[in-house]
């Protein structure tokens, strides 16, 4: 990509080139020093990660293993995505992290509900990541007892889509 622009000053009431420039872009492999990637905010390989999982019933069963990169993607219906895992008995912490890619004008936001589907808690806040931390006397999330839960990736905003990774810790007493 060629671009060329100038640059116009107005100096008493008249309008007089200041400078000019060109950019030459290239995003190549072999353009050195490499350009950065052209943002996108999804592939088709995030938005399919662990599909289908866009209900509580359809909840993708994960590992702390498990990292993503997923997305919420546009289309006809607004994306959620639905992750289960097994808290075991003698779990002091559960910390659950999700990293947006892209933040700005694309807020993603955290759910954590218990197998019945009650909300046990939330995190919706505007940064580029959203955290849950469960222990006792947690301020964002009480101590989860043994059994199954599932947290819910969701847009912030209606028409927020992006890229993210997530993490699940499982901390023992």
């Amino acid at each position: 990509m060629v671009r060329e622009c100038a640059v116009w000053l107005l100096v008493s009431g008249v309008v007089l080139p200041a400078a000019s420039c060109s950019w030459i872009l290239d995003f190549s492999d072999q353009a050195i020093p490499r350009d950065a990637r052209p943002d996108a905010p999804y592939t088709a390989a995030e938005c399919s990660y662990r599909e289908p999982n866009d209900s509580l019933a359809t909840a993708a069963a994960i590992t702390p293993a498990d990292t993503g990169p997923a997305a919420i993607c546009a289309g006809a219906t607004e994306d959620h995505d639905f992750y289960r895992f097994t808290v075991p008995a003698g779990t002091a912490r559960v910390t659950i992290r999700i990293s947006a890619v892209y933040g700005i004008g694309a807020d993603l936001d955290l759910k954590l509900h218990d197998a019945a589907g009650v909300l046990v808690a939330r995190s919706t806040g505007f940064a580029d990541e959203e955290v849950l931390d469960c222990v006792t006397a947690g301020l964002t999330c009480p101590m989860l007892a043994a059994g199954d839960y599932v947290f819910e990736v969701y847009p912030g905003t209606s028409d927020s889509v992006n890229r993210y990774t997530f993490s699940l810790a499982l901390t023992a007493m």
